[in-house]
C-alpha cells in the first residue's frame, strides 16, 4: 500500500485512539461542490486541499476499519492502514468524478486494509478472500440478528452468504482466535469509545475505480517501447482484442513464440519497476 505520508499524517497510537475519535467526529462533512473543488486544487499540488479533503472523511475509514476486526490486526493498525488508503483516494479523486469523493474512496479504503491483512503485518497472515468473507459475516451476523431477534446459527449465516458450513466455521475460528489474542495484549473493543455519527456507508462506485485504474494503466502503458505496448496489450486482451497465445501474438506481429515472451517478460519487469516507483505495485499484483 501507498507510503507517501505528507506532513499532516500522524499514524495514530493506541494512547491516542480515543482523543482521535473525538476529533475526528467534530470535522465537518463536506458538501460535493466543495469536495470537486478540493478535487481541482489537489490534481494542482495543493497540499492543504489534500488535507482537508482527507481529514472530513477520516470517520469513514474508522467505520470500514470495524468490519475487519478479528482478521489479524488491531483495530488501531486497521484505521492507520485505511487512512493510507484513504490518502491514496485524495490523491486520485479528480473533479470530472462528479460524485461524493467517499463513493471512490471506500474502495481504496478497503484494498489497503486488506492488503495490510494478507501481508500479515498482525499476529496472523489473512488471505484476501478470507479477510472480505470475514466482513461480510459480521455484517450478516447483525442483520439476520436484528431480524431474528436472535443470533444466527452458522448455518443460517452460510445459506445467508452462499458459502459452505465448513468455510463460515474456518472464518470464525480464524476471528475467534484473533479476539483472543487481542484480549491478551490488553486490547479493548474500541467500536463504542465515540459515536461516529449516523452517515451511512456508501457503496463503492466501482465502475468509477475500473475507470481510474484504466487511466493509470494507460499511462503506464505510455512508458513502453511501441513493440512492448503492442505485446501486452495481445496477451492480455487491452482493448476490443481478446487475449492472445504466443503463437498468436507471433503471427500477428510476424515474430517467434520465443522472441513474443522476451518482449513480454522485458515489458512487465518494466511496468513493475514503473508501479513500484508510482506505489502502485500491490494494486497490480
Amino acid at each position: 500500500m501507498p507510503r507517501r505520508s505528507p506532513h499532516f499524517y500522524e499514524e495514530i497510537t493506541d494512547d491516542a485512539l480515543a482523543l482521535y475519535l473525538q476529533r475526528i467526529v467534530r470535522i465537518s462533512l463536506l458538501p460535493k461542490e466543495r469536495e470537486l473543488e478540493l478535487a481541482k486544487r489537489i490534481q494542482e499540488g495543493d497540499e492543504q486541499a489534500l488535507r482537508a479533503l482527507v481529514e472530513a472523511n477520516l470517520r469513514f475509514v474508522v467505520k470500514v476499519a470495524m468490519h475487519y476486526q478479528g482478521c489479524g490486526l488491531s483495530l488501531l493498525d486497521l484505521i492507520n492502514e485505511g487512512n493510507l488508503g484513504l490518502l491514496e483516494a485524495g490523491r486520485r479523486f479528480r473533479a470530472d468524478y462528479n460524485v461524493k469523493f467517499i463513493t471512490y474512496a471506500v474502495w481504496w479504503i478497503r484494498q489497503a486494509i486488506m492488503q495490510a491483512l494478507a501481508r500479515g503485518s498482525g499476529a496472523m497472515r489473512l488471505p484476501l478472500r478470507k479477510a472480505r468473507l470475514a466482513s461480510q459475516l459480521r455484517v450478516a451476523r447483525a442483520e439476520l440478528a436484528q431480524q431474528m431477534g436472535a443470533e444466527p446459527t452458522d448455518q443460517e449465516l452460510a445459506d445467508q452468504l452462499n458459502l459452505s458450513l465448513g468455510e463460515v466455521e474456518d472464518i470464525l475460528r480464524i476471528s475467534a482466535r484473533q479476539a483472543s489474542l487481542d484480549e491478551d495484549r490488553g486490547m479493548e473493543d474500541r467500536r463504542e469509545v465515540v459515536p461516529l455519527g449516523a452517515e451511512p456507508m456508501p457503496a463503492a462506485d466501482f465502475d468509477l475505480v475500473r475507470k481510474s485504474f484504466r487511466e493509470e494503466v494507460d499511462r503506464l502503458l505510455r512508458e513502453l517501447t511501441p513493440r512492448e505496448r503492442q505485446v501486452i496489450e495481445f496477451r492480455f486482451g487491452m482493448g476490443k482484442e481478446e487475449p492472445m497465445t504466443l503463437e498468436a501474438v507471433g503471427k500477428r506481429l510476424r515474430l517467434s513464440r520465443e522472441r513474443v515472451r522476451q518482449i513480454e517478460e522485458k515489458a512487465k519487469r518494466k511496468l513493475r519497476l514503473i508501479a513500484r516507483a508510482r506505489q502502485l505495485q500491490d494494486y497490480l499484483n
